[in-house]
């Protein structure tokens, strides 16, 4: 009877872990960010998704790309001068992206194209989130209702 209950109590125990671990997977919104998509007032075919605080010149993640290209880069700005490479995740799927920074004034990272069709920016999409890893300091970016809205919007926007 005891190893019944023994086992009973720890599967119960696994399924609780197991929801909180799944739970634990997506990352509270952080207040004051959101992602948010600007189309390029003189070139209509240009879009920045930027994760950033509305007003403000805080903006630790943005994308870039034409419309229908399929290519989409990353950038940070006044991250390390001798940044070389960021990982990002969304869900299950990671990717690391190489790149250069320019350290004249405020350094900018520009990171190697990704594919908007891309399994990590497809998940990216779907989930309205995505971590950072750079310099070995990981950033949760995840979206409010009116972010994945705009993360969904960019996606189609670039992979056409």
């Amino acid at each position: 009877m005891t190893k019944r209950i023994s086992g009973l109590v720890g599967g119960a125990l696994a399924l609780m872990l197991a929801g909180t671990a799944s739970a634990a997977g997506a990352p509270a919104v952080t207040d004051g960010y959101d992602w948010v998509m600007r189309v390029n007032e003189d070139r209509v075919s240009n879009a920045i998704l930027a994760y950033e605080v509305d007003g403000t010149d805080d903006q630790p993640l943005n994308f870039t790309c034409e419309q229908g290209s399929d290519r989409v880069f990353a950038g940070i700005s006044g991250g390390a001068p001798d940044l070389v490479a960021i990982d990002l995740e969304s869900g299950d799927q990671r990717v690391r992206l190489t790149g250069t920074t320019d350290a004249d004034e405020l350094p900018t990272f520009t990171a190697q194209e990704i594919p908007a069709t891309s399994p990590l920016f497809q998940a990216f999409a779907t989930n309205g989130w995505l971590r950072m890893t750079a310099d070995g300091a990981a950033l949760d970016m995840a979206a409010t209702a009116s972010g994945k809205q705009a993360v969904l919007r960019f996606a189609r926007f670039c992979a056409g």
